[in-house]
């Protein structure tokens, strides 16, 4: 019954409101005031650590963080206050939450070669937090998915089938322009905070060849899938890198894309 309070915030939240959102640079119409959009975010973050324990190393959480404060600071949503951990996990994945929280695994933290790289990944994240990716997700299907997840939840009881729903509903299958205007907003923020944009097309890379070992896509229930699976298109989001960076990709990188 939390779970389904969590999912439902939306439906509560009055009129829709419209403001301009600085990282997409249109004018929005939201259900979700960022107080809720928080409060939503919160309550799902305690349930992740719960199943997802945080890793006790301390200079390795405060490396990532550092990297993390130094990308919040030329963000386009500095109204929040931020939130990165590294979490126990093998797999090469990261997520975003709603109201600024942001999880590496640790297989992620290992497989990025330098800063540069790390970095890369944690301004994807934000950037998903400041276009508000996770919030449309669920706005855009009030009318079933939301329901049906809190519905779910309610049956089940279990709090490990919540954490199930909340992670495939929180950071599984991002649709393929969010993808890549988190990737254009990362190229942006890590320009700006003083990190090599470059080291975005050396982990890009790698979730290429994390691809090509995994052609099976994600079957439904998986709670902890790669970060390929989650963070799909990587010869697009090549492109796209590349475009932002030097303004033109290379000639393979448009015979490898769908377009």
């Amino acid at each position: 019954m939390r779970w389904a309070a969590v999912l439902l915030m939306p439906l509560l939240a009055g009129c829709a409101r419209d403001s301009f959102n600085l990282a997409t640079q249109r004018e929005e119409y939201s259900f979700t005031s960022t107080e809720k959009e928080v409060a939503m975010g919160r309550q799902i973050a305690r349930q992740v650590e719960e199943e997802l324990a945080v890793v006790a190393d301390e200079p390795l959480q405060d490396r990532v963080r550092a990297l993390g404060a130094r990308i919040v600071g030329v963000c386009d949503r500095k109204e929040l206050i931020y939130h990165f951990a590294v979490v126990k996990d093998d797999e090469v994945n990261a997520f975003s939450l709603p109201g600024g929280y942001v999880y590496l695994n640790a297989g992620l933290v290992k497989a990025a070669a330098n800063d540069d790289e790390l970095a890369s990944v944690i301004a994807h994240e934000v950037g998903h937090v400041c276009a508000r990716h996770a919030v449309k997700r669920y706005e855009s299907s009030l009318g079933s998915q939301l329901v049906q997840l809190a519905a779910i939840a309610s049956r089940q009881g279990a709090a490990a089938r919540g954490v199930s729903i909340a992670m495939q509903a929180a950071q599984l299958a991002y649709a393929r322009d969010d993808e890549l205007a988190a990737d254009r907003l990362a190229v942006k923020y890590l320009k700006a905070a003083g990190f090599d944009p470059r080291g975005m097309l050396g982990f890009l890379e790698k979730l290429r060849e994390v691809d090509r070992n995994n052609t099976q896509y994600l079957p439904r229930g998986v709670v902890r899938p790669r970060y390929a699976m989650t963070h799909p298109y990587v010869p697009e989001r090549l492109r796209a890198a590349k475009e932002a960076l030097f303004g033109v990709a290379d000639y393979v990188d448009y015979l490898n894309t769908s377009e």
